[in-house]
């Protein structure tokens, strides 16, 4: 009797093991399914914005290609960004004040650039257009590195405001809402140099100024990451 009960024991247990199996089966099944439906989000998301950036990037392209040459300035594929590379006609060495040259140039260049950035197919993928102030290392001489940097930083800041306060104050689409919420202007110093191969910087190419898109593609990564973390907490 004592063997039988046994026996009825271990083979209750065992039935037990077997649906606790299957129900962890299912639970495995169900997540498996939610996380691959996250990381297809993810394939969609980033498919579907470097479709919209190289998109936009052949649009200003087409705009721009007769002008680039005129004005010393390319578009960069990869950053969405408009880099006017000629340090002589944006500001004097050392100040923040715009040139004529360079008012002239964006009274021709920012109107247009807006109005592609504006069009339907790229404006609700546009987090903020950024207006980028960039220099070289140098400064006075003798100046310590520390020093120049942060000099470099507070001359970078001031000429990228004083860009987005002109083009906005002059009205060169700047009346828009859409524009006054997504420009902005940051100063980097001499953080992001142009070098050239061999790691040399060039001082020249460092001095820029860069209107740069940043597209929403990273916060809905973001979003779908914060997923992925909750099903996983």
């Amino acid at each position: 009797m004592v063997n039988n009960n046994s026996n009825e024991f271990w083979i209750s247990i065992s039935d037990l093991m077997s649906g606790l199996m299957v129900i962890f089966l299912f639970i495995a099944v169900a997540y498996m399914y939610e996380i691959k439906n996250i990381f297809q989000g993810v394939i969609y998301v980033t498919e579907g914005f470097e479709d919209t950036e190289k998109s936009l990037y052949k649009e200003l392209m087409k705009e721009f290609k007769n002008d680039l040459e005129n004005w010393n300035a390319e578009i960069d594929a990869k950053t969405l960004s408009v880099i006017f590379k000629e340090p002589d006609i944006l500001f004097g060495k050392g100040e923040h004040e715009i040139k004529p040259m360079f008012r002239k140039i964006l009274n021709d260049f920012f109107p247009r650039y807006i109005d592609v950035l504006c069009e339907d197919e790229y404006k609700s993928s546009i987090s903020s257009v950024r207006i980028e102030g960039h220099t070289s290392t140098e400064w006075k001489i003798q100046t310590p590195a520390k020093l120049a940097y942060l000099n470099n930083m507070s001359l970078s800041q001031a000429r990228a405001s004083e860009v987005l306060h002109y083009v906005l104050s002059t009205n060169l689409n700047g009346s828009s809402s859409w524009v006054q919420r997504h420009l902005q202007a940051v100063g980097y110093s001499s953080s992001k140099l142009i070098t050239s191969e061999s790691g040399i910087e060039d001082r020249i190419l460092s001095r820029r100024v860069e209107f740069k898109v940043v597209t929403n593609s990273q916060e809905k990564l973001y979003e779908l990451v914060s997923l992925v973390k909750g099903k996983t907490a």
